[in-house]
């Protein structure tokens, strides 16, 4: 399928890719949830206000929420059932766990599945205004972490003039397999949703962009891709090129300055799954209320690709609470809790044995973690400077061009949670930038 090839970059590290058990597993409807506990601010922003009651039934589709301030969005229900209450759930973020009010439905109707859908709107003969207003209508996120709602997105790409709208399919991160899924059972979908984004930002070059180990299995996406002019790319399997820092400089060459985004550098990266719902939405006016969901790992009672309503328990999904669940990936991902549900974010759900705790030994200065820190940073210096309370150092030795992949706590012998302490020193950063201007100097 792919007929450009591209280099890799320096660090890294070659992970084992641990797909076997779902990589050529359909996406099915998920078990049946005891309840859904949607949230309000799925996306971040203000939370939307409920417009149903305690006792009250609604129907799939229905709206039970309305936005109320900045960034907040409709809410819609995957499923119909009965309003139990105003409960509390938990939303992965790229800080962390995020507590949000969410709207409780018990005695669920059966359904939930991926349903076909045909085309009731012709994009094409839109105009980029007309697209993002519809797209506004359909209330729509980024199903990437962090969740932003996806007119805010394209709005920011235009305003910073992104020349380059890059598809990030590469699916970096072990275990993972449903944006595979997905470009296996409806990649004519996604490729045309990805055009639809092309059109509305108004890009000048797409790229699709692959794991060149599968490119076999999406063959079936040349005519698709040629026809709306998006450019094909195989690259290596090497993490975490998948970060988009790093795809984007693989790509096109352009350094992300450290604390700047992609889109400082006239590039938006999106992923599959936002697609998908791009084109469900704008051509056959399905709102996208649920995702497709990878559940792996050794204690995984049914692992496979899942369709999953927006709002189901995390636990629940995987089989049992007597386990260990990571929301999105050995690497980078965060332990559920109890409360987490499934949001537009949640790509995978990994059910492990629970770790063993261990405590860490002093830094040996081998310097693994700055050899293969993608972003050639002095980790070894920067942990010194966590230890210390350095903020300024850290600052001023790049620790903001950290992409967070998590390859320094891997390699580290003496198991310092090193990718941890430069996140938090990324945090607290750019918290105190924020609030007291005059703590960096620039």
């Amino acid at each position: 399928m792919i007929s450009r090839r591209y280099g890799t970059f320096a660090g890294g590290i070659e992970l084992p890719d641990e797909k076997q058990a779902t990589l050529d597993k359909p996406i099915r409807r998920c078990d049946q949830p005891s309840r859904l506990r949607i949230p309000l601010a799925p996306a971040g922003g203000a939370e939307a206000l409920p417009i149903v009651q305690p006792g009250q039934t609604v129907v799939a589709g229905e709206k039970i929420a309305v936005a109320a301030g900045a960034g907040g969005l409709d809410i819609f229900t995957g499923l119909g059932g009965r309003v139990a209450a105003i409960a509390m759930a938990d939303l992965v973020t790229q800080q962390g766990l995020r507590t949000s009010q969410a709207i409780e439905l018990t005695d669920l109707s059966a359904g939930g599945e991926l349903q076909p859908a045909s085309p009731v709107f012709d994009w094409q003969t839109a105009d980029g205004e007309e697209l993002l207003a519809r797209l506004g209508d359909g209330g729509l996120v980024t199903h990437r972490r962090p969740s932003e709602p996806l007119t805010r997105w394209i709005k920011a790409a235009r305003e910073k003039n992104c020349r380059v709208l890059i598809a990030n399919v590469m699916e970096n991160s072990p275990h993972v397999t449903a944006d595979h899924r997905l470009l296996i059972e409806h990649g004519g979908q996604v490729i045309e949703g990805l055009a639809i984004l092309a059109g509305v930002i108004g890009v000048e070059e797409v790229f699709f962009v692959a794991d060149q180990r599968r490119t076999d299995d999406y063959r079936r996406l040349i005519g698709p891709a040629r026809a709306f002019g998006i450019n094909r790319i195989a690259l290596p399997h090497k993490y975490p090129i998948g970060a988009d820092a790093i795809l984007v400089k693989v790509l096109t060459r352009r350094e992300v300055a450290p604390g700047s985004g992609v889109m400082d550098v006239q590039a938006a990266v999106i992923d599959a799954a936002t697609c998908f719902a791009v084109y469900r939405w704008a051509v056959c006016g399905v709102r996208p209320v649920g995702r497709v969901v990878t559940v792996a790992g050794e204690r995984a009672e049914r692992p496979g690709n899942f369709y999953v309503p927006f709002g189901a328990g995390c636990m629940e999904l995987v089989g049992s609470a007597e386990r260990s669940v990571i929301h999105g990936g050995p690497m980078t991902g965060l332990v559920c809790s109890a409360e987490t549900v499934v949001g537009p974010a949640t790509n995978m759900l990994l059910a492990i044995e629970p770790p063993t705790a261990s405590l860490p030994a002093p830094c040996i200065r081998c310097g693994w973690c700055s050899d293969h820190c993608p972003a050639r940073l002095n980790v070894a210096m920067l942990n010194d400077a966590f230890e210390l309370g350095l903020l300024d150092r850290a600052h001023k030795n790049g620790v903001l061009a950290c992409v967070e992949c998590g390859v320094c706590s891997y390699v580290c012998p003496a198991r310092l949670p090193l990718g941890q302490r430069v996140k938090q020193l990324k945090q607290t950063i750019r918290f105190m930038d924020k609030n007291m201007p005059l703590f960096v100097k620039r």
